[in-house]
């Protein structure tokens, strides 16, 4: 573990782990999560097939059958692209510093 720590406290050791941890985010922002929300997802085409529920939901208010066309159309929105993808600007900035750190040190020695 103090290897690890030391490893840490170096130049490369905390550029590699934000790295990877990067790309651990956007693999599960943009990948694991949406599949995750489409396989788990009520089939669309079984819920309005089905007569009597069809029948139900249209005697509701207009409101509230958009509300439920909502829920059974969802899409998956990337956390890390609210905001404007500040996210990915802050850690693009991060990495990219690092790396012209990275080469201004190899083109010095």
């Amino acid at each position: 573990m103090k290897k690890f720590f030391i490893w840490m406290s170096k130049d490369e050791g905390w550029k590699s782990v934000m790295a990877f941890i990067y790309a651990l985010v956007c693999v599960f922002d943009f990948i694991i999560v949406p599949s995750w929300i489409g396989l788990s997802r009520v089939d669309v085409y079984e819920n309005l097939l089905n007569q009597t529920q069809t029948a139900e939901i249209l005697e509701l208010d207009p409101a509230v059958q958009i509300k439920i066309i909502d829920s059974i159309t969802y899409q998956h929105t990337p956390f890390t692209l609210q905001g404007g993808g500040m996210f990915h600007i802050a850690f693009g900035a991060l990495l990219t510093g690092s790396a012209l750190t990275r080469r201004k040190k190899s083109e010095e020695q």
